[in-house]
């Protein structure tokens, strides 16, 4: 392995870690700076109940990076997130679409069934429109999927994600991935810099990463 494949690998080991911390601590930022958001949890979810935008960002990265783990890959874990962190008139329609999914997706419910894995990462989300009582977030997820039989692959969507705050915490109404193409991160050297194109900056505009870890 070359030393900057090296680096790159190891990187990536970070942030898988990074994304398993934040899923403990809760941590948000606002502003590019860290605000911890009150966190319980029930049946193992976690659930965010501070009315500020830090909290509403917390709800939205821990709602939406475990739901699209689980959806396939562990659907009884699925089920108990949207028992606990959606709101009661968005429950019923996402289960039945949840079923649909994996009914429409022998390849990847057959590489679970035989060990393969799957890991969703937030790389970066936007708070759109945040009230006492409501807020949007855009998101910018990543999915990353391997097994025995199946060559890893990775996918990327911006998923537009709306809460409300009821009984002392944040729910989410719905969940959608954008028609919108999503930036797919890559590293291309030209002229021995690492460049990126205007597309890629206009999709993440105003977008700040999670702040993971209870440093």
């Amino acid at each position: 392995m070359s030393p900057e494949r090296a680096r790159i690998a190891s990187a990536a080991g970070l942030a898988l870690v990074a994304f398993a911390l934040g899923a403990l601590t809760g941590q948000a930022t606002t502003a590019g700076r860290p605000s911890v958001a009150s966190l319980t949890f029930i049946d193992g979810i976690p659930l965010s109940h501070a009315d500020t935008p830090a909290g509403a960002l917390t709800a939205a990265d821990n709602d939406l990076a475990i739901g699209s783990q689980s959806v396939e890959q562990n659907p009884p874990l699925f089920a108990r997130l949207v028992a606990e962190a959606y709101a009661p008139s968005a429950r019923k329609p996402t289960l039945a679409q949840a079923a649909t999914l994996r009914r429409a997706d022998p390849t990847d419910m057959g590489n679970y069934r035989a060990g393969g894995s799957a890991v969703a990462v937030i790389a970066a989300r936007r708070l759109n429109r945040y009230t006492r009582a409501q807020a949007t977030v855009t998101s910018w997820l990543g999915g990353f999927v391997w097994g025995p039989s199946l060559t890893p692959r990775q996918s990327w969507n911006l998923v537009q994600t709306t809460l409300q705050y009821e009984h002392g915490r944040w729910l989410v109404t719905s969940s959608q991935a954008l028609a919108t193409p999503a930036p797919v991160p890559s590293i291309v050297y030209v002229d021995g810099n690492n460049n990126q194109t205007n597309a890629f900056d206009r999709r993440l505009a105003g977008m700040t990463a999670p702040f993971y870890s209870a440093g």
